[in-house]
């Protein structure tokens, strides 16, 4: 399961675009593609963000060589979700 969760730090930083020290800092640089996304729909943008980010990160898992195979065959299933802070749910996201 890919899962995203609300006020994500990563997340609002990479809408902000700004630079977080460490390796933390790879996570802000991979969410860049998916905030680019969203950048123009309505609502809050963080939280378009991490709903795209999670979408986005499972699209680059599927051009995994390795887990294509292992999809195609039924072997694996990958899942999205965001998952809510507040209530502790998680909603599937397609």
């Amino acid at each position: 399961m890919v899962l995203g969760h609300e006020r994500c730090g990563a997340v609002t930083a990479a809408v902000q675009q700004k630079a977080l020290p460490g390796e933390i800092g790879s996570f802000v640089k991979a969410i860049l593609p998916a905030v680019d996304r969203v950048k123009a729909e309505a609502g809050d943008l963080v939280e378009n963000a991490v709903v795209a980010n999670v979408r986005y990160q499972i699209e680059q898992l599927q051009q995994s060589k390795l887990l294509t195979e292992r999809l195609q065959s039924g072997q694996l299933k990958i899942v999205g979700g965001r998952y809510d802070l507040d209530t502790g749910v998680v909603t599937v996201v397609a």
